[in-house]
């Protein structure tokens, strides 16, 4: 007899990650906030149907989850205690603070509000990455089918409205870049980033065994599926002339191509060849649509940009005690206020790299628990095509982080936590499983 299928917290993870892209249209604080309410209530309530004794219950998070959790909620309870001392060894405050009569800082963090918000956010991100660990493969497909729709939907969306020359996004928010292509989201940079990291699933998902309502599709309609689904995307994703986007989107489908080519043994020794017309398409799509003001922002890029500068300055003038003990989650922009220039008058609430956010506000513990999931991704590497279209994205957004922040946006948040739980299930504890398979043919 199979076993019952967990359905109610694989459905509630889906709505999640299909509302969240919708709440970017305009990138305010409201906006923001609703977007964490949603992400951290919904995770909630797929914890409880996750957990709920009965025949739908997945397994607890091992161990190695729960020391990681552990660990991080540690750093943050001392990052946010009003503890003084923790104030003055730790806390990012200028001296001439500590001389005011009317200042008496009492926690590590500048920002209590926007660590405890990074926090909040953290522990909804664990609990989808858990559920998407803990799913059978058959239940993963659903939400790699949703994914996939959902990025179709975005790129078509955005075409749409660039084409009608539309001023607003879904009639309610203006849009930032109404001479690009960006779909829901606020500014294109981010909206190519969300591509970035799903077009490799978007045209894998057609391949994935047991998928539903594609699995028993004929070959020819599988092949002319993933062009057409990879010519959208393609073209909607170099439409948005985000330079580091685009990029990352075709890094990440080059790296899909070479795992796919070279473990087309492995992957029950199917031909790889759709996957290189798809590839094709989206870059015929993009062309035909047209690629100048792409080409004309690539041929303007150069080390003047405003992000280079803010990395320097992070990199020469933030003290090295920062970088060992951290600042506290969330207070980049408190820290920074103190060293920005004043030809810099733009508002830094990211730094436009999170790689060294994340390090300059966690510090060598922070560092340690990123490098402790990069191992545990490593050691539970194997191919599949599922797999092979989860690494390529997780490697375009790798590039994204480098000089953006769309690693703190919710509804790419989600499609990482997902792809990251999924990853660090190793053969071991999941072994060849149904729908596991390869391209077919």
């Amino acid at each position: 007899m199979r076993a019952p299928l967990p359905w109610p917290a694989t459905l509630i993870v889906a709505a999640i990650a299909l509302a969240l892209p919708f709440m970017l249209g305009n990138r305010t604080m409201d906006a923001m906030s609703t977007s964490l309410l949603l992400l951290t209530s919904g995770a909630f309530l797929a914890a409880l149907a996750a957990l709920w004794p009965g025949r739908h219950a997945l397994p607890g998070p091992d161990r190695a989850w729960l020391v990681f959790a552990g660990v991080f909620t540690a750093l943050i309870l001392l990052q946010v205690a009003p503890v003084p001392a923790l104030a003055a060894a730790f806390g990012p405050y200028p001296e001439a603070l500590w001389s005011h009569p009317e200042f008496a800082p009492r926690h590590w963090s500048p920002d209590v509000g926007a660590t405890l918000r990074g926090w909040a956010a953290f522990v909804a991100l664990f609990t989808v990455a858990w559920i998407a660990y803990s799913l059978p493969a058959g239940q993963r497909n659903v939400l790699w089918l949703l994914l996939a729709a959902s990025a179709v939907f975005q790129a078509v969306y955005g075409i749409g409205a660039h084409a009608m020359g539309s001023d607003t996004i879904l009639g309610i928010w203006e849009r930032n870049n109404p001479g690009s292509v960006h779909g829901s989201f606020s500014n294109r940079n981010l909206f190519a980033a969300y591509l970035a990291l799903l077009w490799p699933l978007a045209v894998a998902v057609w391949w994935i065994r047991d998928m539903p309502l594609l699995d028993r599709r004929s070959k020819e309609i599988k092949i002319a599926g993933s062009l057409i689904t990879s010519a959208i995307i393609g073209a909607a994703l170099l439409g948005s002339a985000s330079r580091l986007g685009s990029t990352a989107g075709l890094l990440g489908m080059v790296i899909a191509l070479v795992l796919w080519s070279r473990h087309w043994r492995v992957l029950r020794g199917a031909p790889v060849w759709p996957a290189y017309l798809a590839l094709g398409a989206g870059l015929l799509a993009a062309a035909w649509y047209g690629l100048l003001p792409l080409a004309e922002r690539l041929l303007q890029t150069g080390l003047h940009d405003g992000r280079f500068e803010i990395f320097g300055l992070m990199l020469t003038e933030f003290p090295l005690a920062w970088w060992v003990h951290g600042v506290g989650l969330g207070g980049f922009e408190a820290a920074f206020k103190q060293i920005q220039p004043g030809h810099i008058g733009q508002w830094w609430d990211y730094a436009h790299n999170d790689l060294l956010q994340w390090l300059v506000e966690m510090g060598v513990i922070g560092a340690a628990l990123l490098v402790a999931v990069a191992i545990a991704l490593i050691r539970a590497a194997r191919p599949s095509t599922e797999r092979i279209a989860l690494y390529a994205g997780l490697a375009a957004l790798a590039l994204v982080s480098l000089a953006d922040f769309s690693w703190h946006i919710p509804a790419t948040q989600v499609v990482l936590a997902m792809y990251i739980g999924t990853l660090l299930r190793s053969a071991a504890g999941g072994g060849r499983r149904k729908g596991d398979g390869g391209i077919k043919t």
